[in-house]
């Protein structure tokens, strides 16, 4: 059988959080690449949306319509496209294209099933497209044409290939005829490849992030396991020395407050484990003293009786001394301290403040604190309560008005709605909250409580 392999701490802490930070890296490159991939497609998609309906809407009908009777007649294009009608529309569309680098910038009409007619075409130089000249496009992107010239709406093609331009991105808006009718479309295009350079350099940059993120939380990795590891191990060699016999104190340092505890707790262990070994040492040689003094003298067999130190040292023929009466002082030193707390605040609000100092550690063994920011709802109003409210800092809020120290006494007491809602003042509120079992058992074991509420007109009256 192999033999267990031991693991220091700072080992396993860097085995269960190296993984989880690289993957959390990895996750976080991951959904950066993908928010900024899925902002440059919108955006593009926007740029284009943008530039065709702007397009669409600067060229004047009365200039594109004679500009499509000139296409469909077959007329020289050159010369049309020297008249100034050609000019005045195209050029806009040349500093628009400039001004947001789109691939092509145009307007066309069908004239066929698969086919249109370029008639403004912002693009200059080899790859100008004369007036009138023909295209054949995808049917996806003809039937795009046919819904915006059917439903006056703006087309957004997918990324698609097209035989004579390559891969595009396409968004078309409708261009007006004189009598307001669609005419046509305005159209802008980006080349795929405008697309993929925007995308390298968002993939590099979600690289470059997540190498950055990575190399943080490997630095902040190290220093969490040293900063827990190191104390520890020193803490598991003082304890091992301590159990090794040698009871001197632990050595404190800057230590987490966690491991400052445990330090402070095993110093306690030592000094308690040293006194009982003292303490055992003591009664052994007072046992051997009294031993000897006995076979000395030749008295009676068996030692005599030792002092009681405790009720472990108690003869069993010793009866037990009664309890004596309760006392403050000495029910306060039995129970906590934020019980203790707790009757401080009690004693100074009525009726808590006619109950003896017993009844007052009844009540506050069993009040919870609660801490309720500004206006919180404690209470709504037409529900009843579920615990009595003791407000011990800041206010209580009853609708409008302020609500008394303790409420809602005869709600809680009777089932009864309450009228007003209940919230935290303007300042928050810090209550201590009693509940319904709780206050039924201290109103019968505590009259002097009942008398005060009656006294404070806190419930309900009998007549």
């Amino acid at each position: 059988m192999p033999r267990n392999r031991k693991m220091g701490i700072q080992t396993l802490l860097l085995r269960v959080f190296l993984p989880v930070v690289a993957l959390a890296a990895l996750l976080g490159a991951i959904l950066v690449y993908n928010r900024i991939n899925a902002t440059i497609l919108r955006q593009f998609d926007d740029r284009l949306i943008a530039t065709s309906a702007l397009t669409g809407a600067l060229i004047d009908p009365a200039d594109h319509d004679w500009l499509i009777g000139e296409a469909t007649a077959g007329r020289d294009p050159a010369a049309a496209e020297r008249d100034i009608r050609y000019r005045r529309n195209v050029e806009p569309m040349r500093r628009i294209r400039d001004r947001l680098g789109l691939t092509y910038i145009y307007t066309q009409v069908t004239s066929g099933p698969a086919e249109v007619r370029y008639i403004l075409d912002g693009t200059e130089g080899e790859e100008h497209t004369a007036l009138g000249s023909p295209d054949t496009l995808p049917a996806e992107t003809m039937t795009g044409l046919r819904d915006v010239q059917r439903l006056r709406d703006i087309y957004v093609s997918p990324v698609e290939y097209q035989e004579k331009w390559g891969l595009l991105k396409t968004a078309a808006a409708p261009v007006y005829d004189a009598g307001g009718a669609v005419s046509g479309t305005a159209g802008a295009d980006v080349n795929v490849s405008v697309i993929r350079v925007a995308t390298q350099n968002a993939l590099f940059l979600s690289a470059m992030i997540g190498i950055a993120s990575l190399l943080a939380c490997l630095l902040v990795t190290l220093q969490i396991v040293r900063r827990v590891a190191r104390p520890i191990e020193r803490l598991t060699q003082e304890a091992l020395r301590i159990a090794a016999g040698d009871h001197r104190p632990p050595a404190d340092g800057d230590t987490p407050r966690e491991v400052r505890d445990l330090t402070a707790s095993l110093a306690a262990l030592s000094a308690h484990a040293t006194a009982e070994l003292e303490n055992a040492a003591t009664r052994a040689a007072q046992h051997r003293l009294a031993a000897s003094e006995a076979w000395l003298r030749g008295g009676e067999s068996g030692a005599p009786a030792l002092p009681v130190n405790g009720p472990g040292d108690r003869p069993p023929d010793t009866p037990a001394p009664r309890a004596a009466p309760v006392d403050g002082g000495r029910e306060h030193a039995a129970i906590s301290a934020e019980v203790i707390d707790h009757m401080a605040a009690l004693a100074s609000i009525a009726p808590f403040d006619r109950l003896s100092a017993r009844e007052l550690v009844l009540v506050a063994q069993h009040v919870r604190p609660r801490s309720s920011p500004p206006g919180a709802l404690l209470i709504e109003r037409g529900q009843p309560a579920q615990m009595l409210h003791i407000v011990i800092a800041g206010r209580a809020m009853a609708g409008e008005a302020r609500a008394p120290s303790l409420f809602d006494v005869p709600s809680l007491l009777f089932s009864l709605p309450t009228a007003q809602d209940y919230h935290a003042g303007p300042e928050g509120m810090q209550s201590l909250c009693l509940a319904r079992a709780h206050l039924f058992t201290i109103a019968r074991e505590c009259p002097q409580f009942i008398v005060g509420l009656l006294d404070m007109e806190a419930l309900p009256s009998c007549g």
